[in-house]
This record gives structure tokens, sequence and C-alpha cells, in this order.
């Protein structure tokens, strides 16, 4: 579709109460592969490329978060999907989906937030733009020790699941992945998650060396009535663990995927 100015890749599949999967950075709507045909079995589910991410268009301004939330409300609308929407992120998403929040919260019926991210401490901000250099000035093969390597380490999980997320990684267009990279070094949003009113999850990677759990499950304390759960998983959770995701999501979304379906009928 054509969103914000932009081409952008997206798949609505399913009926029912409206899911919005959003992917982390590095990763593409494949990261859901393992998710989302169950749950459009369930929910009418929605998933996107962000903007310079799989086959969304390439560009060449900047990229703030500001703008990826102008991108999603685009996105929501052309879609056609119906409000109120059960928010599921991943990592830096976390801070779009705070952030809509902000503008629209009579639209959201739920969170999920997996090993979130709402911003860097200023002592990591150098860091972040120092990795966005070195995938601009020498690609995202010479950006793996300090990206993917942590995020995934390559002796988790199954082989031939790593082997397809490390390729589509490969493929991203390097200065996109810097604009990226600078866009989740500021702002920080952490203190908009004690404003959240709606049923909430925060679930945590036991093996995530980027968000470690101690730091997610500290995000759900801020967060009235949270839901913590822990499983075995690393940064990128829905592409290493969607089974155990997968459950986590489908107990939590049932009860609210009927209170949302009678709120919006009504």
């Amino acid at each position: 579709m054509e969103a914000n100015g932009i081409s952008i890749h997206f798949e609505l599949a399913g009926q029912g109460a409206s899911v919005v999967l959003l992917h982390e950075m590095g990763g593409t709507l494949d990261s859901w592969d393992g998710v989302f045909p169950a749950l459009s079995q369930h929910f009418r589910t929605l998933r996107y490329d962000q903007r310079g991410s799989g086959l969304s268009e390439k560009v060449r301004q900047p990229i703030t978060t500001e703008l990826l939330v102008e991108d999603l409300e685009a996105v929501l609308n052309g879609s056609g999907l119906a409000a109120p929407y059960h928010f599921v992120t991943v990592a830096a998403a976390t801070m779009q989906a705070l952030i809509y929040m902000t503008r629209h919260p009579e639209r959201i019926a739920s969170f999920v937030f997996c090993n979130p991210f709402t911003g860097a401490d200023p002592n990591r901000v150098a860091a972040l733009e120092e990795r966005a250099a070195l995938a601009e000035r020498e690609g995202l093969r010479k950006a793996l020790a300090v990206t993917l390597d942590k995020s995934w380490p390559a002796d988790i999980g199954d082989r031939d699941a790593y082997a397809a997320y490390r390729a589509r990684y490969l493929a991203h267009d390097p200065v996109c992945f810097a604009a990226m990279n600078r866009a989740i070094a500021r702002p920080n949003v952490t203190h908009l998650a004690k404003d959240i009113r709606q049923p909430t999850m925060v679930v945590a990677g036991r093996f995530d060396q980027v968000r470690p759990p101690a730091a997610s499950e500290q995000f759900a304390r801020t967060i009235a009535g949270a839901r913590f759960e822990l499983i075995d998983a690393v940064h990128m959770m829905p592409a290493q663990a969607p089974a155990a995701l997968l459950a986590l999501l489908q107990d939590f979304l049932g009860g609210r995927a009927q209170s949302a379906t009678r709120q919006r009928a009504g």
C-alpha cells in the first residue's frame, strides 16, 4: 500500500478482534512467520515491513520514531483494520506503540511487549551512533559482531530458523538500518509506561543479552496490573521461540479479544 508517502508491504488475514504485530529493528514481517498463521485463525491480524525493511520502500531521509508512528497510523487507516487494537511489539517497536497510545488511547485494547526497549540510556547513545556509522560505511556483515551476534547467539535455538533470519538480516539496506539505529537512540519514552491503562503483558527472553530479563521485569512493574512472563528466548523472540510466545499470546488475547469485539459492536 501507499502510506505516509512511501510503499509499505503488509499482510492482513483472519477474522475477529484486531491484532497488530510490530517487528523489531533488523527484522521484517517474516519475523512473525511462526505466529501469524495461527493467530489469524482467530483474530484479524496485521503485520507489515517497517520503512526501510523487507519489501517496504528504502528511504534516504532521516528516520525518527515519530515518523514510524505516522507510518503506523497510515497503515492502520489504509488497511481498514478496525479499532480497538491489540498491539504486540518486539524490542524498539515498543516505543512506537507507546507514542501511539498518547495520541489514540481509545483505539487500544491491550499491549503485549516482548523484550521491550523504550529508549537508550544516555551512555548508550554514542554506541548506537557508532553502530549506525559502521553499518552505513561497511555493510551489515561487518556489523554482525555488535548487532545480531548479541541479539541471537548462533548456538541458541533452531539452526535453520537462525540461518533464515540471518540471511534476511544481512539483506537489509545498510543506510536504512543505520537510520533506524539513530531513530531509537532518541527519544526515551520509558516514562509513558506509567500511563498505560489497558491490560498488558510483558514477555522477557531468558537468553536476551540486549534487554536482560530483569530490565523487562522492572518495566512491567511500572504498569498497573501488568502480567510478566519469562520464556526461553533470545532478543529476536518471535523468530527464535515462536511456539512459546504463541502459547502466551493465545492465552492472553483470548479473553481480551472477546471484550474488544463487544466494545466495537457496542
